[in-house]
């Protein structure tokens, strides 16, 4: 190969190295903001309305309580049910209900779609609008009985 091409091929492999460098760059993924855990200003201890939710979710078969994303979470064996955090300054309770039961629920101003995966049945509820806590206790139980295994479900029986 003649100098000249060789010369030739530098400077070409030179340019695209450059274009490289200096493409831009697609824009890097927006980061989820994490849900304090702190909901109400208060330690979780103190806090009164995560007592409630823990109580009821904590009394189901095989539950524990995680902290995921920043913010308290109830699983039934590894997966999640529930969780329990603050979103545009509400006190706010995730669930999964039945389809059905989540398009009805997110007609009524106290629910909306949980971000990310309100199109699988997840909704969020102002917790603080709660008609009573049997309501609380029945979204709860809806939610693990789609999400737990058979066994845990039948220790509830």
């Amino acid at each position: 190969m003649s100098a000249a091409k060789k010369s030739a091929k530098k400077a070409t492999a030179k340019k695209a190295t450059a274009k490289k460098a200096t493409a831009k760059k697609p824009p890097a993924k927006k980061a989820r903001k994490s849900v304090p855990a702190k909901a109400t200003g208060l330690p979780l201890d103190q806090d009164p309305i995560f007592k409630k939710v823990s109580a009821l979710a904590l009394a189901l078969p095989d539950t524990k309580l995680t902290m995921t994303w920043g913010s308290p979470h109830f699983r039934v064996q590894e997966k999640i049910f529930c969780g329990y955090g603050s979103e545009g300054g509400r006190l706010v309770l995730g669930v999964k209900l039945q389809l059905a039961h989540a398009k009805t629920a997110v007609k009524e101003a106290r629910f909306w779609p949980a971000p990310y995966v309100g199109k699988h049945g997840w909704v969020s509820m102002d917790v603080t609008q709660r008609k009573s806590w049997d309501e609380v206790a029945e979204l709860l139980r809806e939610s693990y009985d789609l999400i737990a295994p058979k066994a845990s479900r039948a220790k509830l029986r």
